[in-house]
This record gives structure tokens, sequence and C-alpha cells, in this order.
């Protein structure tokens, strides 16, 4: 009997069992997996499916991640080795998109602030001028499927919205009703700059100590992309030092952040508990779709989440 091994502790078992059930398989959940018979291995982002998998259960020909990004699977390792990769994109991009723009306007308009501040017994002057969104320049890094749907909601808004992507054409975005902009360009004029870009080699520490120093002072930035796509530090020095007016994170270097992680005593900074994706909707999705796409490569069929590049 071949064997689907499962990483994550948490993987609901119970809405894969009718999709299997004819497949000959036994799905379980492991910390590791090892035997000539596992021939499938699926995580969630906190769970790593290493290089070396085939050293301890050589037969495998699948590994999967309930998540759109994928920085958790050793994926060129695996896929010069015959293992399809597997992902799940797009499940969650409204749901990131609506986040998005939410705490967009939260910033914009001082919201928490204003909250603390008459919880403390404030009421006028405002600690900071809440500020029109209409108007203001919305700046996207990465303008795959949720930057472009955090660009259509800014542009339903009247934001002026510009984007900067070296893969994506500059008449794309100009059918989008976006502006395309380098890099430099971005973080110098944007009112509010926002994260949408995968978490690569090249893009670690993307934000870090050069770029917020461009960011003009009555500037924000927002990360519900990756973490390390922030040079966590260099973000707290910035705000400190009021070299942007403020932050809203959604997720953090390591997750969940410890009970003494220094973002908690940041001024001027929104945290969330990596909540960005989440809807009733979207917290099944991902295991429900990685399922389908298992019995898919199962039966012989192509998986609709390979991850480029492979097989």
């Amino acid at each position: 009997m071949r064997r689907v091994v499962i990483l994550d502790p948490l993987w609901p078992l119970e809405e894969s069992a009718d999709v299997l059930a004819t497949l000959d398989v036994v799905v379980e959940k492991a910390a590791a997996a090892s035997g000539d018979d596992v021939v499938a291995v699926l995580a969630a982002p906190e769970q790593r499916i290493a290089a070396d998998l085939l050293e301890h259960a050589p037969n495998v020909r699948l590994v999967g991640t309930c998540s759109t990004g994928y920085d958790n699977i050793a994926v060129a390792e695996l896929q010069a080795q015959g293992v399809t990769c597997l992902h799940v994109a797009g499940y969650c991009d409204d749901e990131v998109a609506e986040h998005t723009i939410t705490l967009a306007s939260a910033l914009l308009r001082g919201v928490h602030q204003l909250d603390r501040f008459t919880r403390a017994g404030g009421w006028w002057p405002f600690p900071r001028e809440p500020r029109r969104l209409r108007g203001s320049r919305l700046g996207i890094i990465g303008f795959g499927r949720i930057g472009r749907l955090v660009a259509a909601q800014g542009n339903a808004l009247g934001m002026e919205v510009i984007a900067a992507d070296e893969f994506v054409d500059e008449a794309t975005m100009r059918v989008l009703g976006v502006e395309q902009v380098d890099l430099d360009t971005l973080f110098e004029t944007s009112d509010v700059v926002t994260l949408h870009a995968p978490l690569l080699p090249s893009t670690r520490n993307l934000v870090n100590a050069r770029r917020l120093a461009q960011m003009r002072e009555d500037a924000y930035l927002i990360n519900c992309a990756r973490g390390p796509l922030v040079d966590h530090a260099a973000l707290g020095d910035a705000l400190l030092h009021g070299v942007i007016a403020g932050a809203a994170i959604d997720v953090y270097p390591s997750e969940p952040p410890p009970a003494d992680e220094p973002a908690f005593g940041w001024p001027n900074l929104i945290v969330q508990p990596h909540s960005a994706w989440y809807s009733p909707a979207a917290s099944l999705a991902p295991y429900t779709r990685q399922i389908d796409d298992l019995a898919r490569f199962l039966r012989g069929e192509q998986p609709d989440g390979v991850i480029p590049g492979g097989s």
C-alpha cells in the first residue's frame, strides 16, 4: 500500500477521505517522511520539505505545500530529482487584497492612532491629521494576482496607483489603470508602499534601511506578503526615529512572534496575527485543493498547482 505523509499536524484529514478513497493509498500524519512506500509528502508553510527528502523516502514523486508561497520547499533541488512540486495559488487572493486596502485606509485615516488617542481622553487636536485616500499614491511592489486586485481596489477608491514588477510589461499595467515605475520612484513618491512579491533570494530584505530612507516622512509601509521581505530591525529603527510615518505588518521573521517581539513596542505600527489570508471560505480551500491535486497526480493526470519549472 502506498503512503502519503502529511507533515502538518493540523491538516483536516476528514476533508480528504472521500477524494482519496478509491486510490489505494494510506494517508497519515507524521513529523517526518521515511520509507520506500512513501509516494507523496504534503506540508503547511510551517514545515520544511528539504532537498535530502529522497534519501529517507526514495520513491516520493510529489511534494506539496497548502499555501501560495513555497519557500518552505527545496523546489529546485527536488525538481532536479524528478519530484513534482505543488502549491495552492489564488485561494485567498481576495482576502489579502481586501486586508491590504483596509490597512492602507486605516493608516492614512489614522484609525489606530485615533482609537488610542480617544481612549486616553484625547479629543482635539488630533495626534496626526487623517488624510484623504482619493488622490493618495499607492505603490505596489509585485504585480501578480494579489497586486492586481489591490490595484483595482485602489483605483476604485480614487487612489493614484503605481507598481514595480520587472516581469510585467508597461502595457499590461496601463490597461489595468496602473503606471509602471522603477523601485526608486515607487519608494520616493508613494504615500503607501505595499508588498506583494514572493520570497526569493533576490527579494529577501527588499525593504532595507536604504529603501526606508527613500520613503517620505509621511509615507506608510504595508507587508501582508512574507516577513523576510523586510529587514525587521531596519523597520523598527525607521519607526522609532520617524523616518516613515507608520507601518502595518501581518507577517514576521519568525511565526508566531515571541512574547518579547520588539515590534510590539514600535510606535505607529499596526500588527496583525498573519490573518490577511483568512475567511471561512479560504480556511479549508488550500487543504481541499491540495488533496484534489494529489488525487489527479495519483490517477496519472496533470495537477493544477504545479510550481513553475516542474514536470
